[in-house]
């Protein structure tokens, strides 16, 4: 690479980084992050990970690190299964709101997803430049650095831009190794898909759609070609695998004799989820090395098999929709992102007979993880399906960079569909997480309401617009795991669900949309029009005696 591309590369991505880093101290904690942080804490503080297994500790680590080094602790070591998930978010509160200051530690946790969102960017520029084009590269860059829900979560302290981070990866190295079959990419593709695995165990379910549709090409050229050498390079790959898993889980003797004997972890999860008498819950069942990754994986089956509360299209339910995934996406991209994603799959798949498989693949990918996501009753939002958008920038930018080197009249099609990516993600800033595009219009709480609108992220603009309007008291119904009595309110007290309140209340997209759908809580709200909306997810009223 010249010494211009890649300034133009640190450059491009840095201001990546710089438009996230600009939104830490607009918005507070959302959900998840107290409970990420705490999880990453106990291994960095204790020496062990026993809280919860359906996240890995890669991600989490890095997200505590940062308060870590800066003295913030966890207040206590819980040792003992505790069925009450309200106390680990109130220890995982405990360290951001700890002497460091709470914006302070808030950062300093965030920080920890920067190394993700620069890995992602960085394989998305190589595997475009390798397989596709130079100018597809840049094209690809632009489109992943100005996608809003790329930036939104790489602005959190979660795990989401992680786990896209290591399927990106691990796929670039599947792709590289099934080129160039030896011993050192073996070894390099055993490493990175544990790495993919450590970040988040989606990842599981993700690579294993994609290997299915990769292995038939890998057998047909390495197979043919090699022989006997191909089975030893899949061994490699086993066993490299195998043995970072082993040693980022924790290798010993004790905790494989332990895998075979109780586990508290497992017997929380056998309560927490039903019991599913199929094959699969057998296998899942069964006593395997790696004890931490296997409960991890059987607590994420039996949580996708009994579903999780979720809202689309003013619906509730805890069973999901197989066209939730579709839907999110067609509203959550960026629309010319979108528009030059949907027809880059499109076309590759069209001349499927004529292009390399590296391409073929790099479409096919999207369709293995679409498909995954679809399956899946854990209908959350967007962040669940951020694996996709790489590959979808990535087999956008060739579209743009084909149609722009062919020097048709169309030409400045993909251009204004790249431009229009640009433009949005500005107008986006600093809402990239509650962001979606122009196929929504004003009311986007009617197509969904969780994470990808309301994860609690508006609790400090609340706070300011009411200092502005001189509110001395409040009824509040917040959906988030920031601490109220510290949020600098004025005199407050919690919402009825069922009973109208008279004077200023707030009450959160969340609650007002999803608690509704779900057994009616503050439908009384209805005949009233909000006073004006803060931020994104929090609508404000004032109701007369």
């Amino acid at each position: 690479m010249r010494r211009s591309h890649l300034v133009a590369l640190v450059l491009l991505v840095g201001l990546g980084v710089a438009r996230i880093a600009s939104t830490y101290t607009t918005f507070v904690g959302t959900y998840d992050e107290p409970w990420h942080v705490v999880m990453g804490m106990e291994p960095l503080q204790y020496g062990s990970y026993t809280y919860e297994h359906q996240h890995p500790p890669l991600s989490r680590l890095a997200v505590a690190l940062g308060p870590y080094l800066d003295g913030a602790r966890a207040p206590v070591h819980r040792t003992n299964v505790v069925d009450n998930i309200d106390e680990y978010y109130a220890d995982g509160n405990a360290i951001l709101y700890s002497s460091g200051g709470y914006w302070r530690n808030l950062t300093l946790a965030r920080i920890g997803t920067l190394p993700f969102f620069v890995l992602l960017c960085v394989i998305t520029f190589l595997w475009a430049r390798r397989w596709f084009s130079e100018a597809t590269g840049w094209w690809a860059l632009i489109l992943i650095t100005c996608c809003a829900p790329i930036l939104g979560h790489a602005g959190l302290a979660t795990i989401d831009v992680a786990g896209a981070a290591g399927m990106a990866l691990a796929l670039y190295i599947v792709l590289r190794w099934i080129e160039t079959p030896s011993a050192s990419w073996s070894v390099g593709l055993g490493l990175a898909v544990a790495f993919a695995f450590m970040t988040k165990l989606s990842a599981v379910a993700f690579l294993g759609a994609a290997f299915l549709i990769g292995l038939p090409v890998a057998y047909w050229l390495l197979w043919r070609k090699q022989g006997i050498p191909a089975i030893r390079n899949f061994a490699i790959v086993g066993f490299a695998l195998l043995l970072a898993l082993w040693v980022c889980f924790g290798f010993s003797t004790k905790r494989l004799i332990d895998t075979w004997g109780p586990s508290p972890a497992l017997d929380r999860a056998l309560r927490d989820y039903p019991v599913l008498t199929t094959p699969v819950e057998f296998v899942m069942s069964m006593p395997l090395p790696l004890s931490e990754m296997v409960t991890g994986v059987r607590n994420v089956y039996r949580h996708d098999a009994a579903g999780h509360g979720s809202f689309l299209l003013g619906e509730y339910r805890t069973s999901g929709w197989w066209y939730f995934f579709p839907i999110v996406l067609a509203v959550k991209t960026p629309l010319g992102m979108l528009l030059l994603g949907v027809a880059g799959v499109a076309s590759t798949l069209w001349d499927a007979r004529v292009v390399p498989w590296q391409k073929l693949l790099t479409a096919l990918f999207v369709l293995a993880i679409l498909a995954v996501c679809m399956k899946s009753r854990l209908n959350l939002g967007v962040r669940h399906i951020l694996a996709v958008y790489p590959l979808l920038a990535v087999l956008g930018g060739a579209l743009a960079a084909n149609v722009i080197r062919s020097r048709r009249a169309i030409t400045l099609i993909p251009v204004a569909l790249v431009v229009w990516t640009v433009i949005d993600s500005v107008r986006a800033h600093p809402d990239y997480l509650a962001h979606f595009n122009e196929l929504v219009g004003a009311h986007p709480e009617n197509i969904l309401a969780e994470s990808d609108l309301d994860w609690g992220q508006d609790l400090a603009r609340l706070s300011h617009r009411l200092k502005d309007l001189n509110v001395d008291r409040i009824a509040i119904a917040y959906f988030g795991s920031a601490l109220l009595e510290r949020a600098d309110l004025p005199t407050y007290r919690t919402l009825d669900p069922k009973q109208p309140t008279p004077g200023f209340v707030a009450i959160s997209l969340h609650h007002r949309m999803m608690s509704r759908a779900r057994d009616g809580s503050y439908a009384w709200l209805d005949k009233y029009t909000p006073r004006e909306r803060i931020g994104k997810s929090i609508d404000l009223f004032y109701i007369p005696e």
